[in-house]
Parts: C-alpha cells; sequence; structure tokens
C-alpha cells in the first residue's frame, strides 16, 4: 500500500474529490433534468421530430447555458494540469543537496545491484529491541548493550569473516577487544537462545555491492534526500556491440518509477525521500525480457547510527496554497 503522505498520493485524492464534485454536479443535473422536462407519448411536449442529437435547439436555445458548458469544464482541467504540472516539478526537480544520499543501481539481466558511493553504518532502534551498538570509527572496543533483551549470542562479520560472541548475562554489557575498520564491510548481528534475530548494527563501506541475485535488499536511510543513479547494463559486457535492455526502477511505496535507459553512459535519476522504517518492494514496471518477474527486490529504510526515524517529511505540493500537506515519503 502506498504511504499516505506520498505526493502522488495526495494528488490522488486531489483528483478524486474534483471527479466527485464534477460527478455530483452532472449526475444531478441529469436526473433533474430527467424528472423535470420528461414527457410521455401523446403529450404536447413530445415532439421527437424536433429533436436533433448533438444540436441545441434553436427556437428555446440559452446563451449563458451553452457558454458554461464550455468555460466551466475548461477552468476545471487547466485547474486540474497545474496539480498534476506542480506535483510532478516537486518530485522530478528536487534542487540538488550535499546532505542528499547517493546510489548507483544496475539493472542487469535479469537482477538489481546496489552499488554504494557513500559509506552508511546503521542500527536498529534501541528503545525497540533494547540492544545498543556501540563501535565507532577507529574505535578498537566493540561494546554491546543488552539490558532489558534476552539476547544470548553476538555473530560479528568483518570483511567477510564471522565471528560469534557470547553476551555477559550478569552485566548486560559485553566488550570485545576488536579494532573497527571503516574501509571494510562490518556487521553486528545479536540474537537470542533460539537464534531469533534481536538487532542488527552494520556498516557499509563506500564501493560496497548488494545484489538481489544473492537475495540481498537495497538499504538508505530515512529523513535524507535519496538520489539513485539508474544504468542498464547486460550481464555479460563481453560483446562491446550489446547495450543491454530497457528496466524501469519502480518503488510502489513512494508512487516513484524512473526508466533505466541502455546504452546512456550518465544514466537517469530518480529521488525519493522515506521517512519512517521498513521492508518495502522494489519492482520492475517495465518489460524487459523472458526473465521480467525475477526483477523483484527489496528496500530496508534504516536509521543512521546514533538517529532516529521519528520526523516526518513529507514534502509540500507546490501548488497547495492553503497549506495541506502533500509529501514524498
Amino acid at each position: 500500500m502506498i504511504a499516505e503522505d506520498t505526493v502522488f498520493s495526495v494528488l490522488y485524492d486531489k483528483f478524486m474529490f474534483w471527479s466527485d464534485i464534477v460527478g455530483i454536479i452532472t449526475f444531478g443535473v441529469l436526473f433533474y433534468s430527467i424528472l423535470r422536462y420528461r414527457a410521455k407519448p401523446g403529450s404536447e411536449k413530445f415532439n421527437p421530430d424536433h429533436i436533433e442529437v448533438g444540436a441545441f435547439p434553436v427556437d428555446r436555445h440559452n446563451t449563458r447555458l451553452e457558454i458554461a458548458f464550455y468555460v466551466v469544464p475548461t477552468i476545471l482541467i487547466v485547474w486540474l494540469t497545474v496539480l498534476a504540472t506542480s506535483s510532478s516539478n516537486t518530485v522530478w526537480n528536487i534542487p540538488a543537496d550535499e546532505d542528499s544520499f547517493d546510489i548507483d543501481i544496475v539493472g542487469k539481466q535479469w537482477f538489481w545491484e546496489f552499488n554504494y558511493v557513500e559509506e552508511l553504518t546503521w542500527e536498529d532502534d534501541p528503545r525497540a529491541t533494547y540492544v545498543n551498538v556501540e563501535w565507532q570509527d577507529g574505535s578498537t572496543t566493540l561494546t554491546i548493550n543488552t539490558l532489558g533483551s534476552s539476547a544470548v549470542n553476538a555473530t560479528v562479520v568483518q570483511d567477510g569473516e564471522a565471528t560469534d560472541y557470547a553476551i555477559d548475562l550478569e552485566s548486560n554489557s559485553t566488550s570485545i577487544a576488536l579494532a573497527s575498520n571503516y574501509f571494510v564491510y562490518q556487521s553486528v548481528k545479536v540474537t537470542d537462545a533460539d537464534g531469533n534475530l534481536l538487532h542488527t548494527w552494520e556498516h557499509l563501506p563506500v564501493g560496497h555491492q548488494l545484489s538481489t541475485a544473492a537475495s540481498e535488499h537495497l538499504v538508505v536511510p530515512c529523513d535524507e534526500d535519496i538520489v539513485l543513479t539508474l544504468f542498464s547494463r547486460p550481464h555479460d559486457e563481453s560483446n562491446t556491440v550489446y547495450a543491454g535492455v530497457q528496466h524501469a526502477f519502480w518503488l510502489p511505496e513512494w508512487g516513484a518509477k524512473e526508466d533505466l535507459v541502455p546504452g546512456l553512459e550518465g544514466g537517469t535519476v530518480m529521488t525519493f525521500e522515506p521517512d519512517r522504517v521498513g521492508t518495502f518492494d522494489i519492482r520492475c514496471a517495465e518489460f524487459c525480457g523472458l526473465s521480467h518477474s525475477k526483477m523483484v527486490g527489496y528496500i530496508d529504510i534504516v536509521a543512521k547510527d546514533g538517529e532516529t526515524c521519528d520526523e516526518d517529511v513529507g514534502i509540500q505540493l507546490i501548488s497547495d496554497s492553503e497549506g495541506s500537506s502533500g509529501g514524498e515519503n
């Protein structure tokens, strides 16, 4: 289900409002006219030879009404066009922001690749999991606080090597002598006695790659402009003549979609701004070949380490002069 404060959801509501108004007026006039001016065969008003389809009765036309038939729909269409244009401008012409989070996305045959051009360190909300991981850049000690949780084990992955550590159940604070290295992939996953995942801390370095072919999710932070640069490339690039196929990267939750054009060196750009944590769908909205159905995936919205996703950052529609909110979630 699309988030309620996305710019497209708000635009849909506005279109439905004006459609309801037009429908009520149109059908109201229609039924009124049927009841008010109906004439039965045999009555003096009944004269089928006098009716000409598509033309006003010349002998009893109403000039003001005829003009209104053209003016009112024209005003309505212009107004709806302004709403749609301003909404598109809100989505596709977001000013460049130095604080935006940039990711390169490559559509291949048939999976998505996510290449991180910026590092991302994130952690599950300690207020919900009762677990807090403290492992700062350059630190030589990993501290895991577990007061109030059922945590018994922590699996630490650093540059592809995984090591298990037992949680200190007496002090509820486990310290591990281990130096962090923010140039490699690192993660801390805390589990309970049954192996259920309770808490995740993760660091994705610059140059890290995730892929839906490996069942991995795209991970982006909340409360920031997310700028996706999209490329379409073949899986096997040995044939320099073949440029790949057309894809369309689609995030149904935010109503945002952009084409991936094969052979376009600079790629295409899509922007959105998530404001709540969760896992949402990724789809390909362009038929890209026999395995188009495999072009699916998931996007995880997370909070950066030390931050939360409590703020609602819905974007206001440009055309909304009355101040009702609309947003690109």
